[in-house]
């Protein structure tokens, strides 16, 4: 019996050791993250020489021609839009100036919008979007600033009165008191860990509750009462030892539970179901889950972050100047000088990234810039002074100044800054649009510098607060949503909360709404339901994440794909569920998202990757790998989305598409997909901005807008026919498309339909052609769900936005009848098709009505005049004829 029980015993011991040694091994695997642990090494080499002689004398020349060329009022960081804002037919481009200035140019030579620019107090880092704010038929441009506010304009210039404001964020002002010096322990993400359970009962960390409790009404920033219920994600676990796990888990990771919450109390569930491979454990994060009645997601995690565009945990080497400009630089033209440590270290061949060149350049160089200095023969075409189109007195007070802060005891109300641009998107499908904002808050330090603003904050320490969320704007009652609060950290962590990404729409489940994709300065990537909810198997942990998250058909399967990219060089693939599908490593930071797009013409989707390092990558979409010849190694940092885009000249019949990107080298670099052949313009300057590509001068070419950090917008034609799939308008092309358009998919009005033209009658018809051609052999993305919409401005009595649906089962030309309106009035044709994933491609035209009409009277009353003058002409006297005498003497 005795030696029974010792067998038993030993038996139970072995098994418990071996047990217990597979989990020290799992512990040990899980502790680290593939993506975090590299390093963005290509970043410390520095750039190659320079040699001008080689680079412009290329092999593959594109001919491009300078059409115009205009300064605005100061640098220029968010990508330009490109739309016909007054509906007269002839497309504008909108220009959101760094510093107070809102800017439009006439596409045809570049001249200055009259009423414009228009003048507000922030500054930008978003790009413009166009949506009709006050239901009169006629869009209003949006703009979101610096100080959390979105404005909105007239196309006359005015400022309207209407704007969003984004609320600040309440958190416990002592929240970050008592954190684990590694402010971001993933060491045992299992929930189940019992030595996580012990760590943080020993450092008494969380006190040790109930299954089941709940959390006393707390005051939200909005006022409302914040009810937080606590319940157990984890069915099959129903023990108390685990639900105490769970808690002490959620402390000990240094998870901060927003809006004031009294308790720190919560739930949190291992997205690692054990089913899921190595891989994906090290990069899926366990999800804190909150459930409150006012549909506050509240996911804080304890990161760091800094002030700056360029926001890594390790940059290699990387300056401090690459900040965001969130601070107030009155009329900035140009960007520092910036060099990396290791271009300084006594290496050879290495030459840094600057905006100027120190050495003299040759004739025939030098001779290029002739256009740009403004020669006298030029001065009054293509030179235009600031002064003239700037009323210093309509600045007012030039700086923005925060509202005060509501004083509520142990909570800090954190202001709210917006350093991306918005989405605007139906995504619950409810008839009404909404708008998705990704919001940073935080304290502006040079605003709180001030002792008459910093009085405001109590003495606190604003280094202290640093988070991230996402807000959703209802655009008819110009009210927030809901709201998904994120991360939470404090500014001198390693990782901090700021959001420099814009969010993504798509239909991830088919079930009609959009969800929202994001990712974070904390390195985390998050998929929102269209109720703000993190959807299962999200967040997924990368590296920080700059760059937009993006989605699309990448391996030509007929399914969504979702790519993410981060500042340690790590580029992934993840399905609609955030299983990971590859990975690669391409060792440099990378500042923008994704394209998506055939490169070199093989009839497979790639994807195009800028990098700071110089270096563009074209990637595989089926499985990651480099596609040969690249990588492309320009001589600067890239910091723009690149544009993917056919050149192909008239009659020319070839295959792949042409990468257009700036460098901070000075050159617009062309690069032709299949071969990576480049041709180059000099320029001199540098961007942050995507180049912009579409028919703006009227002609019948496809244009290229270039925008730079000294405040210059260049308009170059090429010599490739305009078609209207070319065009890449804005940098996500509406709400969430990053692929080229050109024989892939999308929806176009035909020339004969789209021509500016007037129409009479009772209706007129809309033709247009669906483009569905790249899946093989998966076929379409069908059904195809159109939507055409009529915008009716002026004095019109009826509907303003007059629309008509319908349903497509295959690619084709079909066309619409829209009614006309009885007045005389310009209008806007906009048609938009959303195939079976969500993804959304649009066209629009202008026209009018009833135009021709008053112009048929004024000639009715005209023509009868002339005719009479005719007629008088006709038959006057041809001689002159002596009138009759009656004189007798005939002598005379």
């Amino acid at each position: 019996m005795n030696f029974s029980a010792i067998r038993w015993s030993l038996i139970f011991l072995v098994l418990f050791g071996i047990i217990n040694s597979s989990n020290v091994v799992a512990q040990q695997e899980s502790k680290s993250n593939k993506f975090r642990e590299r390093e963005a090494t290509d970043d410390s080499a520095g750039y190659p020489n320079l040699d001008e002689n080689e680079l412009l004398n290329t092999q593959c020349p594109r001919n491009l021609e300078l059409r115009w060329q205009t300064e605005v009022s100061s640098s220029i960081y968010a990508t330009p839009l490109i739309a016909d804002i007054n509906s007269d037919g002839k497309l504008d481009i909108v220009v959101p100036s760094f510093v107070h200035y809102l800017e439009v140019l006439e596409g045809s030579d570049g001249d200055k919008l009259p009423g414009w620019p228009a003048y507000h107090q922030s500054t930008v880092h978003a790009s413009p979007l166009l949506y009709d704010i006050d239901k009169d038929g006629v869009r209003e441009i949006a703009l979101a600033t610096y100080n959390g506010e979105v404005l909105f304009f007239r196309a006359s210039g005015y400022l309207m009165s209407d704007k969003l404001v984004v609320p600040r964020r309440r958190v416990r002002k002592n929240w970050f008191e008592g954190l684990n010096p590694d402010p971001v322990d993933r060491s045992h993400p299992d929930v189940d860990d019992q030595l996580l359970v012990q760590e943080a009962a020993e450092m008494n960390l969380v006190p040790r509750t109930k299954k089941e409790s709940s959390v006393p009404d707390i005051p939200s920033s909005g006022g409302n009462p914040v009810m937080i219920n606590v319940s157990s994600l984890n069915v099959d676990r129903k023990n108390d030892g685990i639900e105490k796990s769970n808690l002490e888990i959620a402390k000990s990771m240094n998870v901060s539970l927003d809006a004031g919450s009294i308790s720190d109390v919560m739930n949190t569930s291992s997205v690692n179901e054990g089913s899921k491979n190595e891989s994906q454990e090290s990069s899926n994060l366990s999800k804190i889950v909150t459930n409150s009645s006012d549909n506050t997601v509240s996911n804080d995690n304890t990161v760091n972050v800094e002030n700056g565009a360029i926001n890594s945990s390790s940059t290699n080497g990387l300056d401090s100047n690459m900040k965001t400009e969130n601070r107030q630089n009155s009329r900035r033209r140009l960007l520092e000088e910036t060099s990396f440590k290791g271009a300084g270290d006594g290496s050879e061949n290495v030459q840094t990234a600057t905006v100027e060149n120190d050495n003299a350049l040759e004739a025939e160089a030098d001779s290029s810039f002739d256009l740009f200095r403004g020669s006298d023969e030029l001065a009054d075409e293509y030179n235009y002074d600031y002064d003239d189109y700037v009323d210093e007195n309509m600045w007012g007070d030039e700086d923005w100044t925060e509202s005060q802060h509501e004083t509520v005891e142990d909570y800090v109300d954190i202001d709210s800054h917006i350093l991306s641009t918005p989405v605007i998107a139906d995504i619950d499908n409810d008839g009404v649009s909404e708008m998705v904002v990704a919001v940073s808050y935080f304290f502006d330090r040079d605003y709180y510098d001030k002792p008459e603003n910093a009085k405001d904050l109590g003495g606190i320490d604003i280094g202290k607060y640093v988070a991230g969320g996402i807000v959703a704007f209802n655009l008819d009652t110009k009210q927030v949503k809901w709201t998904a609060n994120l991360d939470l950290s404090t500014d001198s962590s390693k990782f901090r909360a700021y959001i420099y990404s814009s969010p993504s729409v798509v239909d991830l489940d088919n079930d009609g709404n959009l969800d929202i994709l994001i990712g974070t300065s904390f390195g985390l990537f998050y998929v929102l339901d269209h109720h703000g909810k993190v959807r299962d198997n999200f967040p997924l942990e990368m590296a920080e994440i700059q760059g937009a998250v993006v989605a699309g058909d990448i391996n030509d399967d007929g399914k969504i794909e979702l790519v993410s990219a981060d500042v340690h060089g790590n580029v992934a693939a993840w399905n609609a569920q955030g299983k990971e599908i590859w990975e690669t490593h391409v060792k440099s930071l990378i500042p923008q998202g994704p394209v998506i797009g055939d490169v070199d013409g093989d009839g497979h989707t790639d994807i195009v990757v800028p990098t700071i390092s110089g270096n563009i990558y074209v990637l595989n979409g089926k499985d990651g790998k480099h596609v040969r010849p690249y990588p492309y190694r320009t001589h600067g940092r890239i910091m723009n989305q690149v544009l993917l885009v056919d050149l192909s000249k008239r009659g020319e019949k070839k295959k792949g598409l042409t990468i257009v990107t700036t460098s901070f080298d000075g050159y617009l670099y062309l690069i032709d997909g299949p071969t990576s052949c480049a041709d180059v313009v000099d320029i001199g300057e540098t961007s942050y901005s995507m180049v912009l590509a579409d028919n703006v001068d009227g002609g019948d070419d496809l244009d290229l807008i270039v925008t730079t950090m000294n405040g210059n917008v260049f308009c170059f034609s090429t010599p490739s026919p305009h078609h209207v799939l070319k065009a890449w308008r804005s940098a996500y092309q509406g709400r969430n498309n990053v692929a080229s358009r050109y024989n892939r998919e999308g929806i176009y009005v035909l020339p004969s339909h789209r021509n500016f033209r007037d129409e009479e009658g009772k209706n007129f018809w809309v033709e247009f052609e669906i483009v569905d051609a790249y899946r093989h052999p998966s076929g379409t993305q069908a059904p195809y769900n159109v939507t055409i919409t009529l915008l009716v401005p002026g004095n019109f009595q009826g509907e303003r936005s007059i629309k008509q649906n319908k349903i497509y089962d295959s690619p084709g030309k079909y066309r619409m009848k829209l009614p006309t309106v009885g007045v005389r009035t310009t209008g806007t044709v906009l048609i938009e098709m959303v195939d079976s994933n969500g993804l959304s491609f649009s066209d629009e035209f202008s026209l009018t009505f009833h135009m021709y009409y008053y112009k048929l009277l004024k000639w009715l009353v005209i023509l009868p005049m002339l005719g009479m003058f005719g007629i008088l002409v006709i038959l006057r006297p041809q001689e002159a004829v002596p009138l009759p005498s009656f004189s007798r003497n005939t002598d005379l």
